[in-house]
């Protein structure tokens, strides 16, 4: 299908493909390069439309002569163009942040996944309190989503998420803003980062950048 959603945060253009295509319907929607190497890539039915999407949509947004590539850390960048991007891609949705001039990290998820089983591994302790229990899933989800779209801008620093990602200032809502900070870290990069967030449908993406 088109386009399912289009947004901006502050000047981070926001795109989300929902995937109703099978893998051989999106081959013909990107260029007989990507379809290539997507044939040679993946066995996975699921992978192979996930990927292509993301290169059905950069080629709506940027036109036939640019590409996504990757670069020396793994992290999707435009061959050709200029800015910088994220993916992500969950169950049904194919997500592309897009900024001309800084960095930016994007994470998906469905409302619907069991974040709070778990939360231990990636929250601090203490996070869940006074969180009312209906909300505390969606709260796990927040976090998660968060330090997934923070690691996709600064890579592996070393640490992990529990300890080294500190989340702050939110409340859980169908959108709003989080506080992200790198903390017990030596890594000669900014500390501090803001996630806007925004629930689409059955949808969340977290989207990050420098604060």
């Amino acid at each position: 299908m088109p386009l399912y959603k289009q947004y901006k945060v502050d000047d981070i253009e926001v795109s989300v493909w929902s995937i109703t295509e099978t893998a051989d319907e999106l081959l013909r929607l990107v260029p007989k390069t990507c379809a290539e190497t997507c044939l040679s890539k993946f066995s996975s039915e699921k992978r192979r439309a996930e990927w292509l999407a993301v290169r059905a949509m950069a080629r709506q947004l940027f036109g036939d002569d640019i590409r996504v590539g990757y670069d020396a850390s793994g992290r999707p960048l435009l061959d050709g163009g200029v800015g910088y991007i994220s993916v992500s891609h969950t169950d049904g949705y194919a997500v592309l942040a897009f900024s001309s001039v800084r960095r930016v990290g994007v994470d998906a998820e469905l409302l619907s996944r069991d974040a709070l089983a778990v939360s231990r591994r990636f929250m601090r302790d203490g996070a869940l309190e006074n969180v009312p229990a209906g909300k505390a899933n969606l709260v796990a989800l927040l976090h998660w989503c968060a330090k997934e779209a923070l690691f996709k801008i600064v890579g592996d620093l070393g640490g992990n998420f529990k300890d080294n990602i500190a989340v702050s200032g939110f409340r859980p809502a169908e959108s709003g803003e989080i506080s992200l900070e790198l903390v017990g870290l030596e890594c000669g990069c900014d500390k501090y980062y803001t996630a806007s967030y925004l629930n689409i449908g059955d949808l969340l993406v977290l989207v990050c950048y420098r604060a």
